[in-house]
């Protein structure tokens, strides 16, 4: 018996169809994980390094939006468009110039996944692969980030908190 809840109620068809798109595409990476472990082929670093670049190239897309990249509250406004609030029932738990967090009730790439019947242990190590890409991304802007809930592994959401680098932090490392 599964012990992951991934289930969030929307009635905006835009929403629907995105998580549909999300979730087949999910299935696809899901999918070809599950292939090459058959085959005995090593396919994490590969898959965890997409997931980093493609994260790198939204980060620059996003950073060019953003009139002061160092503003968490501009990040949050590109995280969470409309569509994506509905479709991942985002609640935005905390807004600042320092710090963005949100909890995600629904996840569409773990649905993908779970509907490929998926053990819980894979869908979590493809969370695991894919988030790889959310910290990636964090990172190319200039912040940390959080998450220490995960839908995969039976939490109750998926909690992100992104913070801003501290400027000591920085200089302490060079």
């Amino acid at each position: 018996m599964s012990k992951i809840h991934n289930e969030c109620p929307t009635k905006s068809r835009e929403a629907m169809l995105y998580r549909s798109a999300l979730a087949a595409a999910a299935k696809k990476a899901g999918l070809n994980a599950v292939k090459f472990e058959e085959k005995g082929i090593p396919y994490e670093e590969v898959y965890r390094s997409s997931s980093q670049e493609l994260a790198q190239e939204t980060a620059a897309r996003f950073r060019a939006k953003m009139e002061d990249p160092q503003d968490l509250r501009q990040w949050g406004a590109q995280m969470t468009p409309e569509l994506g609030r509905e479709a991942f029932g985002m609640e935005v738990t905390e807004c600042t110039e320092d710090c963005f967090a949100m909890d995600m009730h629904f996840c569409p790439h773990l649905k993908g996944w779970q509907d490929l019947g998926l053990s819980d242990e894979m869908c979590a190590k493809l969370c695991d692969l894919a988030m790889a890409g959310d910290f990636a991304m964090a990172e190319a802007m200039g912040y940390t980030l959080d998450n220490p809930l995960r839908l995969a592994n039976g939490d109750c959401a998926c909690r992100v908190i992104y913070r801003r680098k501290k400027e000591a932090e920085g200089k302490a490392e060079e």
